[in-house]
């Protein structure tokens, strides 16, 4: 394709190719300012579902939102269409080198991976750590973030390529190539559950990236995109600094936490893992390590990114004691006295009664808007246990929780019908996946265990077939840790105070509806026969 045009940019040489397409560099053949860019990366899509129409027409105005991400750390995005009949973007063209050929260049040079690496790993980590912050305070998330999107400029930058393309761009992780299951390598459980992804989603993928960085190799390796699955949802990675014993123990753990399979015991933001990096920063720096800064937002360029000599730091000391100290100290005073006047108000304002905040959060709580219940929890509920522990304990705990609930519902109805299966075998597996999910392993090993009976000569169905037997196999494994499932002797007992009372037509219709909740349980139901 080289020397064709996509839109206002010429393609004039191949940089490399993908599982979502071709990259080529580019020339802006019609730039419409002097601030305009005169070379891009252009990425031409090659994956079917990019040449639907249903794609196409909506491809345009998707990739809009992504040119609000203007951050030293990302990759800018310039534009994007549809050239004939296929899609295409341009994005910042970027001189560097990314972390995937680094690994791949340093694995056989690196004798001590986990110290020599330390001041790499706080660049990239701190860097790439400030792009996903930006991106999710514009409500983007990455989706794809693996080494090959990490770019390194050789004056200290790192950039982030591809950010928010993968949401546009999907493909099921079963039916991933041996190509792009290097992608699969860093995408967090919830990616292969169904579940919806977070911000912590991101942060998982982070997590994987920073353990190929000090351990060379992934969280984990697989033969298929099947087996990947399966230790993203149920296996725990080795820990770092088994691979690179003089790998710090606190970066070995910083690392692990990240990694987490809840995401609710993942870090909270990007935000979050910035100060925890300029703590961990600190504590190693005490243990005698001479670390980099890296560059800051303010200075992309990188050129404050050591740690000043002693001669720097004595002649900014001698400047700044020029004639200039009597403005910065009026500075400073007016400074400290803002400081004092916020200390003030945040400490003696007046607080609101409990009541009043009580008051206040009901209609929030019984609102229909889930920005509401944000603001519930947040500004009135949280608040009103901080300052009143002791007020209406039990009913601000409901409130709380009834505000969780109904997210969590929301979110649960949000997914309903988006799912697609491709077969019958598909979708008994992920029933089974679904049903392990909630702790009812009885019926998802009965689950997989008929898909494999069913479809165990079908090649077309080979796939879900053998993820089956992953699931059966981790079943055994887990299943003797766990209590077989009972009934409520509260039920049963009501069931009893029922049909003692004269109350049969009452007793018989819960009777009925605890034996189709308990069907796939045989010794449940066996409980409820002497109550029919």
């Amino acid at each position: 394709m080289i020397g064709t045009r996509m839109g206002n940019w010429l393609l004039t040489g191949e940089i490399g190719r993908s599982a979502l397409g071709t990259v080529y560099r580019a020339t802006n053949t019609s730039p419409k300012s002097v601030n305009d860019p005169t070379h891009a990366a252009v990425k031409v899509l090659l994956d079917p579902i990019t040449r639907e129409t249903s794609f196409q027409s909506r491809f345009p105005a998707e990739m809009l939102s992504l040119q609000r991400l203007t951050h030293p750390n990302i990759v800018r995005f310039y534009d994007s269409g549809i050239q004939a009949g296929l899609a295409y973007f341009a994005a910042e063209w970027v001189d560097g080198m990314d972390c995937r050929t680094l690994l791949a260049q340093t694995e056989k040079t690196r004798e001590q991976p986990g110290l020599n690496w330390l001041q790499m790993f706080f660049r990239i980590a701190i860097q790439v750590t400030r792009a996903l912050k930006h991106g999710h305070h514009r409500s983007v998330l990455h989706r794809e973030l693996k080494p090959s999107n990490i770019l390194l400029l050789a004056d200290g930058t790192v950039k982030v390529s591809d950010f928010g393309i993968a949401k546009f761009i999907h493909q099921s992780p079963l039916s991933l190539s041996t190509e792009p299951m290097r992608t699969a390598c860093y995408l967090a459980p919830e990616y292969f559950t169904g579940k919806p992804l977070t911000r912590r989603s991101d942060l998982y993928a982070l997590g994987g990236v920073l353990y190929t960085l000090v351990t060379g190799r992934p969280p984990f390796v697989a033969a298929n995109a099947a087996e990947m699955m399966h230790k993203h949802c149920y296996s725990l990675p080795d820990r770092p600094a088994n691979f690179v014993p003089k790998l710090p123990a606190e970066i070995d753990e910083f690392i692990c936490s990240l990694l987490a399979k809840d995401p609710t015991r993942r870090p909270a933001s990007a935000g979050n893992i910035l100060e925890e990096l300029d703590q961990l920063r600190g504590r190693l720096e005490r243990k005698g390590h001479a670390l980099l800064l890296p560059p800051s937002s303010e200075d992309p360029t990188g050129t404050h990114a050591a740690l000043p000599s002693k001669e720097a730091t004595t002649a900014a000391r001698a400047e700044s004691d020029q004639p200039r100290v009597w403005p910065r100290a009026l500075g400073l005073g007016a400074a400290l006295l803002l400081v004092v006047g916020t200390i003030l108000y945040v400490f003696f304002r007046p607080r609101p009664a409990a009541e009043e905040l009580w008051a206040a959060a009901q209609p929030l709580v019984q609102s229909e808007n889930p920005d509401d219940w944000d603001k519930a929890r947040e500004e009135i509920l949280g608040p009103l246990s901080e300052w009143y522990p002791n007020w209406k304990t039990a009913e601000v705990r409901r409130a709380k929780q009834l505000l969780a609930d109904r997210k969590e519902l929301l979110r649960s109805f949000s997914i309903i019908g988006k799912t697609r299966y491709s077969s019958e075998a598909e979708r008994i597996y992920y029933r089974g996946m679904k049903l392990a999910q909630v702790s009812d392993l009885a019926a998802a090993r009965r689950t997989w265990e008929t898909l494999v009976l069913v479809f165990a000569n079908s090649e077309t169905e080979s796939r879900w077939v053998d993820l089956a037997k992953l699931g059966l196999a981790e079943l055994d494994r887990r299943v003797g840790s766990r209590e077989p499932p009972t009934i409520s002797p509260e039920v049963v007992e009501r069931l009893k105070h029922l049909r003692e009372t004269g109350h049969g037509a009452e007793a018989n219709i819960l009777a009925k509806a605890l034996e189709d909740l308990y069907r796939d349980q045989p010794e449940v139901v066996e409980l409820l026969r002497p109550l029919k």
